[in-house]
């Protein structure tokens, strides 16, 4: 690059939540905060009919929620739980080893079975259906 030339970034001169920014991002950013009490809670309003009402787009609207540490109630229907899983190895582990199953144990612990399943193949009480598969014993088409 020639000397002399030079590309202008912004300034990060305030944060939020550790998140450093300019003051420009940082004004619109507590703007949306003011708005968000009639936005989200009484309207119950998602993140897309959000966006559109403050004229950004969906991602903006996430990006924001998550440099505030906030989650908006309205999720699509979709319902987001908060699991301690400090203890799992002590309450969800023995049920998997006495029931053999993974829907016993969802079904015991009253945790979604995709959860489970992957927490205890994460944490290597379980081994994923797709490691013992050999790509040499598959019959692949042949293209001419």
């Amino acid at each position: 690059m020639p000397k002399g030339h030079f590309i202008r970034k912004h300034k990060d001169t305030h944060q939020i939540n550790g998140v450093k920014m300019s003051k420009l991002k940082h004004n619109r950013i507590r703007a949306f905060e003011a708005m968000l009490p009639q936005l989200d809670e009484r309207e119950r309003l998602n993140s897309e009919d959000v966006a559109a009402r403050l004229g950004v787009s969906g991602v903006t609207i996430c990006s924001w929620l998550k440099v505030l540490g906030r989650r908006l109630l309205n999720n699509n229907g979709r319902t987001f739980y908060s699991y301690n899983k400090t203890d799992w190895a002590n309450t969800v582990a023995p049920i998997y080893k006495k029931t053999g199953s993974v829907a016993a144990t969802a079904k015991a612990v009253g945790i979604n079975t995709c959860t489970i399943y992957r927490w205890l193949a994460n944490s290597g009480h379980l081994v994923r259906k797709y490691r013992d598969r050999d790509i040499s014993k598959y019959k692949f088409q042949s293209y001419r």
